[in-house]
C-alpha cells in the first residue's frame, strides 16, 4: 500500500472511530456528500482539505501521519525472553507501558516514583531486549507497535490477569461514563456467531480509537477498560435443583 493510500485508509479508519459520517464531514465543510466521497475515492486532497479534515477530528497533521505509519503492521507479540522479563520487574513492566503510551522518560521521572538513575537503568533493560532503540539524550524509538498481544499462557498474563480482573471489576460502576450490565439468554448456533462477531467487531473499533487518541496530548484522555465476556453458561444454583 502506498503511503497516499494509507493516510485515506487511516482518515476514514479515524472518521468511523468518531462515528462521523461523510455527509457530516461534508457539512462540517460546507461540501456535498457527493463531494466528499470523491475526495477519498479519488485521493485527491489538497492539504488545505487534508488539515480541515485533521481539525474537525481534533488531530494535527503530525498525528494523522504518525498514526498512519503506526497502523501499517498489526499487534505485537514479544518474545518469551522479553515477556519474561518484563514480568519479572512490575517497575520496568509499567515504565515500558508508559513509554508505549507515548511518555516520554522526563515526564515519567516527574509524574511518578521513578529517579533519573532508575529511568536510565530502564532504558538501557529495554534497549538491551530490543523492545526500544535509545538514542543521545535519552531519545527513544519504540521497536515494537504501541498495542501488544500478551501470551495466551504466557509470563504477563499468568502474573497479573487474574489480579487485574479482581481489581477492574472491584468498584461501584455508578459513574455517568461507567458500564456494567450483566444479561442472560437462550441464543441458537446462529445467534452465538452474530453475537462473537458484533464482540470481535468492538474491541477492533475500540483499540481503533485507542491508538488515534494516543497522539493527543496527555490531558486530552484517560486511561480506560473494556472487558466483555461471553460463553454458553447457566447458573449453578440452577444444576442444584435439577433432576438427574
Amino acid at each position: 500500500m502506498n503511503q497516499t493510500t494509507q493516510m485515506v485508509s487511516t482518515l476514514k479508519k479515524c472518521l468511523k472511530a468518531k462515528g462521523i459520517t461523510y455527509r457530516q464531514l461534508g457539512d462540517a465543510m460546507d461540501l456535498s456528500e457527493a463531494s466528499i466521497k470523491r475526495l477519498f475515492s479519488e485521493q485527491t486532497f489538497s492539504l488545505k482539505r487534508l488539515e480541515e479534515i485533521c481539525n474537525i477530528l481534533d488531530l494535527s497533521l503530525y498525528d494523522l501521519a504518525k498514526i498512519s505509519a503506526d497502523a501499517e503492521t498489526g499487534p505485537t507479540v514479544l518474545s518469551l525472553e522479553q515477556e519474561t522479563a518484563l514480568s519479572e520487574k512490575p517497575k520496568l513492566l509499567v515504565f515500558f507501558y508508559l513509554l508505549l503510551n507515548g511518555r516520554s522518560p522526563e515526564t515519567i521521572i516527574q509524574d511518578y516514583q521513578i529517579s533519573e538513575a532508575e529511568s536510565l537503568k530502564f532504558l538501557l533493560e529495554l534497549d538491551k531486549l530490543k523492545l526500544i532503540e535509545l538514542h543521545p539524550d535519552n531519545k527513544v524509538r519504540l521497536l515494537t507497535q504501541k498495542n501488544i498481544t500478551w501470551r495466551k499462557g504466557g509470563p504477563i498474563r499468568n502474573r497479573y490477569e487474574k489480579l487485574i480482573k479482581e481489581e477492574f471489576l472491584n468498584a461501584p460502576f455508578d459513574q455517568p461514563e461507567d458500564r456494567l450490565r450483566f444479561e442472560t439468554g437462550k441464543l441458537s448456533d446462529g445467534s452465538q456467531s452474530v453475537m462473537l462477531k458484533k464482540i470481535n467487531r468492538l474491541f477492533k473499533e475500540y483499540i481503533e480509537l485507542t491508538e488515534i487518541d494516543k497522539a493527543l496530548p496527555q490531558e486530552k484522555s484517560c486511561n480506560t477498560g473494556l472487558l466483555v465476556a461471553f460463553r454458553p453458561w447457566v447458573f449453578s444454583m440452577l444444576n442444584e435443583f435439577k433432576i438427574e
